[in-house]
């Protein structure tokens, strides 16, 4: 499959639950290996956190299938959008949802996400938008 790897990315306040979220990191990905931290002050002198869960090929792989067939299909549908100059296909899920154990793409915009972004394996002479439908036409008929 025409994948490298990617990165989950969660911005979260004091107030946020981080043990929560990073549990939710590690479900996503399958493991906590590429799971790292950071704890930072904001420009208003609150206490911020960034959680980034970086993964291989196969942990990449292993996240985007977690969306299941139709929300794979929804990607498919919206690639373009999807999908910048540098052939990374970011997407972007409901963190509310990924803390109760599932994984589900937001699209409003309204509530806290987690951003993601894979990085697509893409050669000379190659469509970068025909790359990245069949990766996930691919991963939806392995589910």
């Amino acid at each position: 499959m025409s994948i490298h790897g990617g990165t989950w990315r969660v911005h979260a306040s004091a107030v946020d639950d981080i043990e929560l979220i990073s549990s939710a990191m590690i479900w996503m990905v399958g493991g906590d290996e590429g799971i790292s931290i950071n704890s930072y002050k904001s420009a208003h002198g609150g206490r911020m956190a960034t959680i980034i869960a970086k993964m291989n090929r196969k942990s990449a792989l292993f996240s985007l299938k977690r969306f299941g067939n139709e929300q794979l299909g929804m990607m498919a549908e919206e690639i373009r959008e999807k999908i910048d100059e540098d052939k990374v296909l970011h997407v972007r899920a409901s963190l509310s949802k990924l803390v109760s154990g599932e994984a589900c793409l937001e699209h409003n915009g309204s509530e806290p996400i987690v951003k993601g972004a894979f990085k697509l394996e893409v050669y000379p002479n190659e469509d970068v938008e025909s790359v990245a439908k069949k990766l996930l036409r691919d991963l939806s008929d392995d589910n």
